[in-house]
């Protein structure tokens, strides 16, 4: 399956969209569909970079592990109005909550190094 006009795109991921509600029935039309909508986002730049904020970075996280926001802060170990505050942009991330993204999530020392407040 090729995907070439946005039309096209938007059909696809409406269907994936309702065809996800029920993966186990669907599991080989989602993969098509998976394929075809990746392929079309890489080749007309809908494909955004790697997030570069630590709350960016986090909400990827939340999203590839399907965590709360109450068991992102018990798995990093603080507390849920600190992560809160992080989250959004009204307290910056220090050494120690940064070590604790290295150590309790496995992101990379680099590009945990790399993100912005």
């Amino acid at each position: 399956m090729t995907l070439t006009t946005e039309a096209e795109h938007k059909a696809a991921v409406k269907e994936f969209r309702l065809l996800a509600t029920d993966e186990e029935a669907h599991y080989a039309r989602l993969l098509v569909l998976r394929d075809a909508i990746h392929a079309f986002e890489e080749a007309n730049g809908h494909n955004p970079g790697p997030p570069t904020t630590v709350a960016g970075r986090l909400q990827v996280e939340m999203c590839k592990r399907r965590l709360k926001q109450k068991q992102l802060a018990q798995l990093l170990e603080v507390g849920e109005s600190r992560l809160s505050e992080v989250l959004r942009g009204r307290r910056p991330a220090n050494v120690d909550f940064l070590r604790r993204m290295y150590q309790k999530l496995g992101i990379p020392a680099a590009e945990v190094l790399e993100l912005t407040a």
